[in-house]
């Protein structure tokens, strides 16, 4: 099997009046970016499948998103989302943490937390306190460490990131005057209770639907509004998520996977989790053991 090393990169450029320290590393789709800018610059990003973390700690500047101005000042998380184009302008000293995410990790990060996704884009730039920004830092950190192994584990990744994805919903909501626009009504939350209690047993949407005395299509109304995502999707990502808890856990035959997911057999579920991590469920618990013993 041909693997692919992490692209790394480090380099120091001067242009005009721009200093910039670059140390970058990409792999699996997910990018990691610090710059330490002084004097001035202007970066023109351009967000297309990917949402980007940016952790910043700024002397002076701003951010255009979508024609509207924002200042750029002391310890702030700025968030990009697919679509959206935004200009920064940096006069003073300013230090920038990028954290690139596929959207499709993204969204799947953010159903597992029950983070509601308008909610982050309504907020695209929050002012925190230095020790969140601390916080922050450390798991932006650690997510470069992994992503500069030969090897990356995407679990560790994902982990990391759903640590930063939590602090940066606290910050928001500790932030936030009104959250009741972002509440999640009784009836979602009902459905999102019982994908908890019977995931293993009932794969399809026609069960959870009747178990709470609604259609299917409701449902699927209720969180295409809410999440922006299918109801199946909710199921699958959580079977998703256990999947790779059982196969890291232990060394254990996948067949009992298998049967505690409730599955029909192995090639329904190697077709269900190659399908949604690129990797054979064998694959994937050799190389999280490989890991693990490195």
């Amino acid at each position: 099997m041909h693997l692919t090393p992490p692209q790394t990169k480090i380099t120091i450029f001067n242009a005009a009046n721009i200093t910039t320290c670059d140390d970058e590393v990409e792999h699996l789709g997910f990018l990691y970016r610090m710059r330490n800018i002084r004097v001035h610059t202007c970066h023109m990003l351009k967000s297309k499948e990917v949402v980007t973390l940016i952790l910043i700690h700024s002397k002076g500047g701003s951010r255009q998103i979508d024609q509207e101005e924002h200042d750029t000042m002391g310890y702030q998380i700025h968030l990009m989302f697919p679509g959206q184009s935004a200009s920064f302008y940096f006069f003073k000293e300013t230090s920038a943490y990028h954290i690139r995410i596929p959207s499709q990790n993204f969204e799947k990060l953010c159903y597992t937390l029950s983070i509601n996704i308008k909610f982050l884009k309504d907020y695209p730039i929050l002012q925190i306190e230095p020790y969140e920004f601390e916080k922050l830092r450390y798991e932006f950190d650690k997510i470069r460490e992994e992503l500069y192994h030969y090897q990356p584990l995407l679990s560790i990744i994902l982990s990391r990131l759903q640590t930063s994805l939590i602090e940066i919903n606290r910050s928001l909501t500790k932030h936030i005057d009104n959250l009741a626009p972002y509440a999640y009504p009784p009836m979602l939350n009902s459905f999102l209770e019982l994908i908890e209690l019977r995931y293993k047993q009932e794969h399809s949407i026609s069960y959870y639907a009747s178990a709470l005395n609604v259609t299917s299509n409701y449902l699927c109304k209720l969180t295409r509004q809410y999440m922006q995502v299918k109801p199946l999707e909710l199921v699958h990502n959580r079977l998703l998520k256990e999947a790779q808890h059982l196969l890291r856990s232990s060394y254990s035959p996948i067949k009992s996977t298998i049967i505690e997911l409730g599955f029909s057999d192995f090639s329904t579920f190697s077709h269900f989790f190659k399908q949604r991590t690129n990797m054979s469920p064998s694959t994937y618990q050799q190389k999280h053991f490989s890991h693990k013993k490195s």
